[in-house]
């Protein structure tokens, strides 16, 4: 019975054995499921049990002492150059007031070449960490430029792109009719430069026009574009120029956006210099002409101006725009159309001070009225022997300054065809018709 009792015990305890140790394996395995997958509210990973090779001391998850640490995953792979370009390859109907653009991501751009079809290069500017390029000022209209961008990646392999793109033609140009003064040349510190345009370009586009047109002078004077018309723009500083300044202008049109669909398309250099400053005065009251060079009187010329009240001479601060030895001049030329004064003569040393038609010149036909009777048709006329020397003294751009008086014709700027009447206006009503404000002459 004792043996009996003693097995059953012993059957007993082994079933609660089983039970016991089936739990405790059962737990065992949910807590390792749970360390390898589960994570706690707060998303960090729930601890590993611990076991022989961890302690609950170590406490980190490189194990103790000795351990060996779990596999870190591989870093991943660098990422590879890229080099976009703008305008992409292949465009066509670019605006060339866009320029060029050249990006390079996880890399540097080592060296940027951008020409047309003749082989001229584009300028531009690199970035200070070799991140991107791009172009200065405009292309031209109906061109091909070729792109060749050169890059490094981080590891030092290279990489080279080329791009090809065509310009826009435009549906009106913005052409050169002609300027002034001609290259090369030594003018007077009256001479403006002028330049005359195919067509208009629109109001809101003047702006850019007159900033694509550079004026650089030596010595150094700052000036501004004023629209004397639709189609012609002047420059001028804002008192007469210097004898002795060197003038360069580069009128870099082609290209620049001057309306909806109209395009500036050409490119001009020019210079010139400034030579002595010869200024007249012509005193309409005395009848008399004052001749200056650099401050000091030449000569003193009796004159006959314009006869009042029908043909006053227009007045104010004119330029000499051309002279001629010798000239015909009819009535007709400057619009008289009254029979009764029909003129038609050969003059001798003529030059010209307006568009509309004002010369200084010889007139012998008035000999004995000079200096005391205003009696021409509008133009100043004086002996044969002063004529040539005031011919000879001369040149163009030398500022003739016409005083008006009471029996003159108001002031040259209503004259509707004055030539160049610039210095008539004052320096703030010279930058009222500008559309950039002073250029600094660089």
């Amino acid at each position: 019975m004792a043996h009996r009792i003693g097995q059953g015990v012993t059957a007993g305890g082994r079933r609660r054995w089983r039970r016991a140790a089936q739990w405790t394996a059962g737990a065992a395995a949910v807590a390792l499921l749970t360390a390898a997958c589960g994570g706690s509210s707060s998303g960090k990973s729930a601890g590993a049990p611990v076991g022989a090779a961890q302690t609950a001391s170590s406490g980190t998850s490189g194990g103790a002492s000795g351990g060996a640490n779990p596999a870190s995953p591989s870093s991943s792979a660098a990422q590879p150059l890229a080099l976009s370009t703008s305008p992409a390859d292949g465009a066509a109907g670019v605006d060339p007031a866009k320029g060029i653009q050249i990006n390079a991501v996880n890399g540097k751009l080592e060296s940027v070449t951008a020409t047309d079809a003749a082989g001229k290069t584009v300028s531009g500017a690199l970035a200070a960490d070799g991140s991107s390029w791009a172009s200065s000022g405009t292309l031209a209209i109906s061109s091909t430029y070729t792109v060749v961008a050169k890059a490094q990646d981080g590891s030092g392999a290279e990489k080279t792109t080329t791009s090809k793109f065509t310009t826009l033609t435009p549906g009106k140009r913005l052409g050169l009719d002609h300027y002034v003064p001609d290259n090369g040349t030594t003018v007077g510190v009256g001479q403006p430069v002028a330049v005359f345009f195919t067509n208009a370009p629109n109001e809101k586009d003047r702006a850019a026009v007159e900033k694509a047109m550079t004026v650089t002078t030596t010595p150094h004077v700052d000036g501004a574009w004023n629209w004397r018309g639709d189609t012609e723009a002047d420059w001028r500083p804002q008192g007469y120029w210097q004898p002795g300044t060197k003038v360069q202008v580069h009128l870099g049109l082609n290209g620049v956006k001057a309306g909806q669909t109209t395009y500036g398309s050409f490119t001009k250099d020019f210079s010139f210099t400034i030579g002595d400053s010869v200024i007249s005065t012509v005193d309409l009251v005395k009848d008399k002409m004052t001749v200056t060079k650099n401050g000091q009187v030449l000569r003193t010329i009796p004159v006959s101006a314009g006869e009042v009240p029908n043909h006053p001479t227009w007045s104010g601060k004119m330029v000499v725009l051309e002279k001629d030895a010798s000239l015909q001049m009819t009535s007709a030329s400057v619009n008289f159309t009254d029979a009764s004064d029909f003129y038609d003569l050969k003059v001798q040393s003529a030059v010209k001070i307006t568009s509309s038609g004002t010369f200084l010149h010889a007139a012998p036909w008035n000999d004995g009225k000079f200096g005391r009777v205003n009696s021409s048709h509008g133009c100043i006329g004086m002996s044969l022997d002063d004529a040539a020397w005031f011919f000879n003294t001369v040149k163009i751009g030398d500022v003739v300054d016409v005083q008006k008086s009471a029996n003159t014709k108001p002031n040259v700027t209503t004259n509707p065809n004055p030539g160049f009447d610039d210095w008539n206006l004052t320096w703030s009503q010279w930058l009222a018709g500008s559309a950039a404000g002073v250029q600094t002459a660089q």
